[in-house]
């Protein structure tokens, strides 16, 4: 019998930025390694750095992995769980998501795990193979 692989359990946030057209930014994933996430679609988010609040994490990814500033208008009411199996380990990600407000910048794909940063509309978005966690962030988002 194999023996168990280790177990991580991950905060992520993520931010639903919107323009004054009412688009919202996705970042296409850049992970060859990992093919259940490659060129998958989805928020520009990631890991809470130590000593970072949940608020400063969200602007600092934004601007990493789109090159936009972006300004926190809310939290939205909802927790998402999602589980990933890896070779080495189990990882559980705990999405939290932020709804912004772009305030500035230029697109940029200079960040290794970002390989297109765009513009949709909600409706569109939704049609997109995306991660866990986008389409009902989205939907959330939608029912404010």
């Amino acid at each position: 019998m194999a023996p168990e692989k280790p177990k991580r359990q991950i905060a992520i946030v993520k931010g639903l930025v919107t323009r004054d057209d009412n688009k919202i930014l996705l970042v296409r994933r850049k992970r060859e390694w990992h093919a259940a996430a490659h060129n998958k679609w989805e928020m520009p988010g990631g890991k809470i750095d130590f000593g970072e609040t949940p608020e400063e994490a969200t602007i600092r990814e934004i601007k990493e992995e789109s090159g936009y500033h972006a300004l926190i208008t809310r939290l939205l009411p909802k927790i998402i769980s999602a589980r990933w199996e890896y070779e080495d380990r189990v990882s559980q990600q705990l999405l939290i998501c932020y709804v912004c407000k772009l305030v500035g910048g230029v697109a940029s794909t200079t960040d290794h795990g970002v390989s297109e940063v765009a513009w949709f509309t909600p409706q569109e978005a939704l049609l997109l193979e995306s991660l866990p966690g986008t389409h009902e962030f989205i939907e959330e988002y939608l029912k404010q």
